[in-house]
């Protein structure tokens, strides 16, 4: 391996390194309860996430109708299927016996999705390296394919994780969030699906040049709200304008963008030294073969 070889690998090596230890992606959350609850309170969180934690700010507008609304309503424990709870969205199949399903993933989808980001990085730098110690255009032209990989695992894999933590694409099971997560961080204040009638939820993504945008919506009747005497006519029927019952409507909207942070900027910085690597001249050792 010549001097300029292991230089290349060294500044590949300080670049990913830097790319492990900044800032990995902010994620902006807001969530507004669109009807039910006066002057629509919104719940707004700021996440920052690196490669060992996540830190965040969260604010709440208009507070006091959302406050009442978590004291004033009463926690009550519903079987969804006399709910007749329903997700436009839901795709999950039935839990088999003895298996364990946690989100879709077993634990923090974000963790797994960090090793993934962890192997990758390794992944490069043993690709670069066996390049430099034995050249050809398969190897010269593997790293170039880890280097995609790795992209896409840091643009996508990363970002459908932290999402998927914070309850925006959930599976809508009925221990999920009826906000799509936006109120597990209010002091335990999160009202679970399975306590709402005639439940609905859909969630949507779309990607922007600033990142990826989750859409969260729900609808549903607050069974909380009411007495205990009335509950079961708004489960056997869903209320209309006027219906009694009709007032424990609630309804919500959130958005979710996650921004790359510095994690893309040094990982896209490697890319002019594996590119000279793919292109360069074949070393000594191979023109002599």
């Amino acid at each position: 391996m010549q001097s300029k070889e292991k230089g290349a690998l060294a500044l590949t090596s300080f670049l990913l390194l830097m790319a492990w230890s900044g800032s990995w992606f902010e994620i902006s959350a807001t969530g507004t309860y669109t009807e039910g609850l006066e002057r629509s309170p919104t719940i707004s969180t700021e996440y920052i996430i690196d490669a060992s934690q996540e830190s965040f700010e969260m604010s709440i507008e208009n507070a006091t109708p959302l406050l009442l609304y978590w004291i004033e309503r009463e926690d009550v424990t519903v079987n969804a299927e006399d709910t007749g709870n329903g997700s436009t969205n839901d795709n999950s199949s039935p839990e088999e016996p003895g298996e364990t399903v946690e989100g879709g993933c077993q634990g923090s989808c974000l963790d797994q999705a960090r090793g993934a980001v962890q192997v990758v990085m390794i992944a490069l730098l043993v690709s670069l390296c066996l390049s430099y110690v034995r050249p050809s255009i398969y190897l010269r032209t593997g790293v170039l394919v880890v280097w995609i990989i790795g992209s896409v695992v840091i643009v996508t894999a990363v970002p459908i994780a932290a999402a998927y933590d914070f309850g925006v694409t959930g599976t809508g099971g009925s221990e999920d969030s009826s906000t799509g997560g936006f109120d597990t961080a209010t002091q335990d204040n999160s009202v679970s699906v399975n306590q709402f009638a005639h439940f609905e939820q859909s969630e949507d993504a779309k990607v922007r040049l600033s990142g990826i945008a989750f859409y969260f919506d729900s609808v549903g009747f607050d069974l909380g709200l009411l007495d205990e005497v009335d509950r079961q006519g708004v489960i056997d029927q869903k209320p209309s304008p006027g219906d009694p019952g009709y007032e424990s409507l609630i309804r919500f909207h959130g958005e979710l963008e996650v921004g790359p942070g510095e994690i893309l900027t040094w990982w896209i910085f490697t890319s002019p030294v594996l590119i000279l690597n793919l292109l360069g001249p074949r070393s000594q050792k191979l023109e002599e073969e």
